[in-house]
């Protein structure tokens, strides 16, 4: 029982998730949060529960950096370690497997990714923390979870080799990402 529940929250939140790209920024926020806490719900009621935990710390960050964004503020460096310390605490006092490592890194790496300016690098940090959530969801049977982050990985990957066409079609400096 607790397979099918685990995927039909992370249905849900798959489902969000493809709605919330054709909405306004205001809406894409308020889905992608509940997107997410559908996403870690799917864990927890697995018994995954550094997976679940750290991705409801991880709604919370995107909120708290979010608004930061919104007014043109820089984020300040001692959120990501406070965020960072919260999931390491996370992965410490709730380590069941393995896996639970990766559940731990990923948010860690997405966090610093949120910092940085420009995009094309955002998108080659995201893409590693993604495809360990894939492998992640794929090796723990979250297949509806896995089919987010296999799109999302997809979108980054897009992302990335839309920006080296351009910049090749401007020819201009395609190794600076800095």
């Amino acid at each position: 029982m607790q397979f099918i529940i685990s995927q039909i929250l992370g249905g849900i939140a798959l489902i969000l998730v493809g709605i919330s790209y054709f909405c306004n920024k205001k809406t894409f926020l308020l889905l992608h949060t509940f997107a997410n806490i559908f996403y870690g719900a799917g864990f927890v009621v697995s018994l995954s529960f550094v997976a679940g935990i750290n991705t409801f710390i991880s709604t919370l960050r995107t909120i708290v950096f979010f608004f930061y964004e919104r007014k043109g503020k820089n984020i300040p460096y001692y959120y990501i370690l406070i965020f960072s310390i919260m999931y390491i605490l996370v992965g410490a006092l709730l380590y069941k497997s393995p896996w639970d490592i990766l559940t731990t890194i990923s948010p860690i790496m997405f966090t610093a990714a949120m910092t940085l300016r420009k995009m094309i690098t955002v998108n080659f940090v995201m893409l590693l923390p993604n495809l360990m959530l894939f492998t992640f969801c794929i090796c723990n049977a979250f297949y509806t979870s896995c089919i987010l982050d296999a799109i999302e990985s997809i979108i980054i990957i897009v992302a990335i080799v839309t920006y080296f066409v351009r910049k090749y079609r401007e020819k201009k400096e395609i190794y600076k990402l800095i």
